[in-house]
């Protein structure tokens, strides 16, 4: 969809109410010295040790563009050849002298162009759509290039709402039969409603709503994890975790493109014991006892959507979701329950089977994220597992996104004497090996790391320290996700920004990267595994690699080692008995399907607008 927000905002849909801070509305001369206050920073202070100048001007400006249209379905190419022409090469300069000026402007564009397609939404849905006709749409525009002419913006919105009636139209039909001619009439007033609500948020935005999207979009220039966020977007990202647990259904949540899109199922969470809502998956309407029909939330806020799905303990919400690698919707009911931080926690179970006459146990330590204390909470269940006479361990990060680098280093200590875990390199150039110390071992015994294409940050270093050591065989996807660097986030206080008396919001920005102990590096390239198993995710275009300005991969000199080479023998034998394994698994065949259906949707993303070749 098309909505103007920060690409890539996150929220954790934990479903408790928010309080959020209500700052007074910034005057031209305070948001201008906020802006050259965060150009300053990021200059000096970011990895890529770039001053705000003429190319990150150029960036900047198309970050800006995107986040407001990024579908390319608003602004005419005359619209982005006149502001390119004008601001290409000039933004840096406004940022140095604290004008915001372009960004105003920019935006008063858009919003007369969004007016305009607005009337154009209504126009269309009072006309006949042809259903037989063999064309296409494109939902992922943002590589395309912009409309040109005024035909071209009518044959292409014309096709867009098209497009969204037939998705109703499939989802209401039964058997093939075409739907109640009341509900079809509903589907067209409930789109119209959609875009009326899309202008009526985008006119109420406020000055700093427009300096947070101008800024956010200044950040990415330097990389994907760089950001501005406003005070009342700070406050959102916090969690009140005084009671330990929340109300919810346990999923992270961001916008992207107008869809309310899943991050991360959060393990133990209602989401997560349900197993019908997956990361990538894109909610579209929700509804709660008593609403007569779902609540359409395509360009709707985040925090509306949270509003809608939050909800008593035991009560059933619906969600109307287009998963992963699909356009077909689907409805799926998840039952609220309290999301107890606890179940975040490290937790061990025992596998059993019978081999030659004989019961092996392969104990499995799930860690969902690196937590405080995490690598203390994995070596007792370790010891536990001990007790318990397991043969083997695996420790299964595949859901892991990262964490505390510090546990991360102790948890890999658990299974080395001593040595060096990660290396970090920081925007000054200096390298700084990081080492566990501890020469006790909790498990000397067979381990696998288990990695997905979710598996990031703290989780990679972990997987890489272990598999360079050549102490544990990595089990998995293709690769990890590949993100190798380290953020800081500095609060814009009063003391940053001279005579403005109000809370500036905060600047995250990337200052170090993460390399492995042989010298290479996780960014990008993430770790491979030595033991690679058929994933879908592995082609969702979910990688760190895939991202915008992603920092660049690259190698220093290794650390000294020396590597204990426990695994490389057995790899030839585990290979070949992988290979035959996944042949002859059913489960393995329907993954390699789905894996075939990924790749040709993203080979081509065009969606058929005939109704009969959609059935």
């Amino acid at each position: 969809m098309i909505t103007p927000m920060k690409r890539g905002a996150t929220i954790i849909l934990l479903l408790t109410l928010l309080t959020g801070v209500v700052s007074a509305d910034l005057t031209e001369q305070e948001a201008g010295r906020i802006a050259k206050r965060v150009g300053q920073i990021i200059g000096q202070i970011h990895y890529r040790q770039i001053k705000v100048n003429d190319d990150i001007s150029r960036i900047h400006l198309d970050n800006y563009l995107n986040s407001l249209d990024f579908g390319h379905m608003i602004f005419l190419q005359s619209d982005v050849d006149e502001f390119k022409k004008i601001y290409g090469t000039r933004l840096d300069d406004e940022i140095k002298f604290g004008k915001i000026r372009p960004a105003q402007l920019i935006f008063n564009k858009f919003i007369e162009r969004l007016t305009e397609r607005q009337k154009l939404v209504d126009e269309l849905l009072k006309k006949k759509m042809d259903y037989n006709k063999k064309e296409r749409f494109n939902p992922v525009r943002n590589k395309l290039p912009w409309p040109k002419t005024k035909a071209d913006v009518e044959n292409l919105w014309r096709t867009r709402i098209k497009y969204e009636l037939l998705a109703d139209r499939l989802t209401l039909s039964k058997d093939g039969k075409v739907p109640d001619a009341k509900k079809l009439k509903e589907s067209r007033a409930k789109i119209g409603r959609r875009y009326v609500r899309l202008l009526k948020t985008m006119k109420e935005y406020e000055r700093d709503d427009i300096l947070e999207t101008y800024l956010s979009a200044l950040a990415r220039a330097y990389d994907p994890h760089s950001d501005y966020m406003s005070p009342h977007e700070a406050e959102n990202f916090k969690i009140n975790s005084i009671d330990m647990q929340l109300t919810g259904i346990g999923a992270v949540l961001r916008v992207d493109d107008g869809y309310t899109t899943i991050v991360r199922i959060m393990a133990g969470g209602p989401a997560g014991r349900s197993k019908l809502l997956h990361a990538n998956d894109k909610v579209i309407a929700v509804q709660n006892p008593g609403d007569k029909e779902p609540t359409d939330v395509i360009d709707m806020k985040i925090d509306k959507v949270v509003q809608l799905i939050r909800g008593k303990k035991g009560s059933d919400v619906k969600l109307t979701i287009i998963p992963a690698g699909t356009e077909e919707r689907k409805v799926i009911t998840i039952t609220r329950d309290v999301v107890k931080l606890e179940d975040q926690l490290a937790r061990a179970y025992i596998i059993e089977r019978k081999r030659d006459g004989k019961t092996e146990k392969l104990g499995v330590i799930n860690l969902p994220g690196f937590y405080s204390k995490s690598s203390n909470h994995c070596r007792i269940l370790i010891e536990r597992l001990k007790k318990e006479g397991v043969d083997g361990v695996v420790l299964d990060l595949r859901h892991n996104g990262g964490g505390i680098l510090q546990e991360a280093i102790n948890l890999t200590g658990l299974f080395i004497e001593e040595g060096p875990v990660v290396q970090v390199r920081d925007y000054r150039g200096r390298r700084r090996v990081m080492s566990d110390t501890d020469s006790r071992i909790t498990y000397n015994g067979p381990l696998i790391v288990a990695v997905s294409h979710m598996s990031a940050s703290a989780s990679e270093i972990v997987a890489a320290a272990l598999q360079d050591h050549g102490r544990a065989i990595v089990v998995g996807g293709k690769m990890t996700h590949g993100k190798g660097t380290v953020q800081q986030i500095m609060p814009l206080k009063r003391a940053f920004i001279a005579n403005l008396n109000k809370d500036s919001g905060q600047l995250k920005f990337t200052i170090s990267k993460f390399y492995r102990i042989n010298g290479a590096t996780t960014q990008r390239d993430g770790v491979k595994p030595d033991i690679v198993l058929p994933s879908v995710l592995d082609y969702l275009g979910m990688s760190e690699a895939e991202l915008p300005r992603a920092l660049e991969s690259d190698e220093i000199d290794k650390a000294e080692y020396k590597p204990l080479n426990r695994v490389e023998a057995f790899f030839t034998s585990l290979r070949k008995a992988s290979t035959k394994r996944i042949n002859g698994d059913q489960d393995y065949k329907y993954i390699n399907e789905d894996i075939m259906r990924a790749k040709k949707q993203k080979k081509d993303r065009s969606i058929s607008l005939n109704e009969k070749e959609r059935r």
